[in-house]
C-alpha cells in the first residue's frame, strides 16, 4: 500500500505491525523520507560498540587454546563467544543501499575486529607448542568443504531476511557465520605463526571464500526485499554486486589451485618380479643290450629357497581423541602430509619402528575412501598394532 500525498508523514517506528510488514514487502514503494528513516534504523542496529571489539579478543582467545589442544569444543565456544556479525549485514547494506561511507564504517569495524581475532588466535595457538604438536584440527580449516560452505551461504541469506523482514540479527545465523570465518581465519593465524604455508595458505584462502560469498549472499537477499541506491543511477547496485562476485571468484580459483598443488602424489611401489626356476629334465634310461651297462642316476640340483621377508600385519588408527592422524612422507613431524586417516581406519605396517627424538614413527599402507592405495609413516603413539612376524 503506498502512501496518499495528503497524509502528514509518521515515522516508521511509530507505525503498526501490520503496516511495517507491509512497508518491508513493499521498500520500493515508501516515500524517500520514509525508507531513509528505515534504513537509518537498520544502520543503528549494525552499527558496532565496545563489546563487539572485546568479544572478538575472546572469541580469538578460545579459537587459538581450541586449535593447540586439538578441541572442538573450545572452538565452538569461540564462536559462540564471538559478536553478532552485525557489522558485516552492514556492508551488505552499506553496498546495495549506495551509502558509502556507512560501508568504508562497516568495513573499518570488520577488519579490525578480525585483526584483533586472529592475532589473538595465532598467538594463544602457538603457545609453548613443541615441533611435534600436530594441529589436526586446524589442518580440517585448510581445504574448501561443501558443507561449510552451504551452511555459510543458507546463514548470510537468512541473517539478511530476517533483518530486512524483523529489524533483528538472528544470533543462530550469526553463530554459524563466526563459525565458517573465524576459524579458518584463526587456523591461518596459527600457521604463520608457525612459519607453516601448508596450514596457512589454505585457512587464508578459505577464509576469503566464505567471507566474500557471505557478503555477495547477504546483499542479493537485501536486493530480493526490494533495497536500492537511495541516491545516484541504478547503475552503483550492479557494480556492488558484480565487484563482490569478482572477489568471490577469484577467491574459489585460488583455493581451487590450493587444493590441487596440495593433493599427494602417490609413490609408486616397484613390484617384485618372480625369477624363474630350471625344472630339472629326466633323462630316459637307455635300453639294456646284449651286455648290460650301468647307467648312473641323474643328480637333482637343489633350487635356493628365498629369503623369507616381513609380513605387513594389520594395524588400526586409535587413541586421537576422534579427530584422526596424519601420514606423513617421512618419518618427521614436520614432513609433508601423504593424507589424513580417520580414527578406527585400518591399515598394514610395513616397517619399523624408526626412532625420531622421543616417538616412534611406522611405515603404514593404507587405501582411502576413494579406493586410492598409499604409503607413509605415522606416529606409534596413533597405532594398534603387534611388531611384523617376518
Amino acid at each position: 500500500m503506498s502512501t496518499q500525498a495528503s497524509e502528514p508523514f509518521d515515522p516508521l517506528d511509530r507505525h503498526t505491525a501490520a503496516r511495517r510488514r507491509r512497508a518491508r514487502r513493499m521498500l520500493t514503494q515508501l516515500r524517500a523520507d520514509e525508507r531513509e528513516a528505515y534504513l537509518e534504523g537498520l544502520a543503528q542496529l549494525v552499527t558496532p560498540d565496545v563489546s563487539f571489539f572485546l568479544r572478538a579478543l575472546a572469541s580469538g582467545l578460545l579459537i587459538g587454546f581450541g586449535f593447540r589442544f586439538d578441541q572442538r569444543a573450545l572452538l565452538v565456544a569461540g564462536a559462540l563467544v564471538a559478536p553478532t556479525m552485525g557489522p558485516l549485514m552492514g556492508l551488505a547494506l552499506g553496498a546495495v543501499s549506495g551509502a558509502v561511507r556507512f560501508f568504508l564504517r562497516m568495513l573499518a569495524a570488520v577488519l579490525i575486529a578480525l585483526a584483533l581475532l586472529g592475532i589473538l588466535a595465532g598467538a594463544s595457538g602457538s603457545l609453548a607448542a613443541p615441533a611435534s604438536t600436530s594441529y589436526l584440527l586446524a589442518l580440517g580449516h585448510t581445504g574448501l568443504n561443501l558443507v561449510d560452505f552451504g551452511l555459510i551461504m543458507i546463514a548470510a541469506g537468512y541473517m539478511g531476511a530476517v533483518m530486512a523482514r524483523e529489524e533483528r540479527l538472528s544470533s543462530l545465523a550469526s553463530a554459524a557465520i563466526t563459525y565458517e570465518i573465524a576459524l579458518p581465519l584463526g587456523a591461518a593465524a596459527v600457521g604463520l605463526m608457525r612459519l607453516d604455508p601448508e596450514i596457512w595458505r589454505g585457512a587464508l584462502l578459505t577464509f576469503g571464500l566464505h567471507l566474500a560469498w557471505a557478503l555477495v549472499v547477504a546483499v542479493a537477499v537485501l536486493a530480493a526485499h526490494g533495497f536500492r541506491p537511495l541516491t545516484g543511477s541504478s547503475g552503483s547496485l550492479a557494480a556492488a554486486v558484480a565487484l563482490m562476485g569478482l572477489v568471490a571468484i577469484v577467491s574459489a580459483a585460488g583455493l581451487g589451485a590450493s587444493v590441487l598443488a596440495a593433493l599427494p602424489t602417490p609413490t609408486p611401489t616397484p613390484t617384485a618380479t618372480p625369477t624363474a626356476t630350471a625344472t630339472p629334465t629326466v633323462t630316459p634310461t637307455p635300453t639294456a643290450t646284449g651286455t648290460p651297462t650301468r647307467t648312473p642316476t641323474p643328480t637333482v640340483t637343489p633350487t635356493p629357497t628365498e629369503t623369507s621377508t616381513p609380513t605387513p600385519m594389520p594395524a588400526v588408527v586409535a587413541r586421537t581423541g576422534g579427530t584422526g592422524a596424519v601420514v606423513r612422507v617421512t618419518p618427521d613431524p614436520l614432513a609433508a602430509h601423504v593424507g589424513f586417516v580417520a580414527d578406527g581406519a585400518e591399515m598394514l605396517v610395513l616397517e619399523g619402528p624408526v626412532t625420531i627424538g622421543e616417538a616412534e614413527w611406522w611405515h603404514v599402507r593404507y587405501t582411502t575412501i576413494l579406493g586410492e592405495t598409499l604409503e607413509g609413516w605415522l606416529q606409534g603413539d596413533y597405532l594398534a598394532t603387534a611388531t611384523p612376524v617376518p
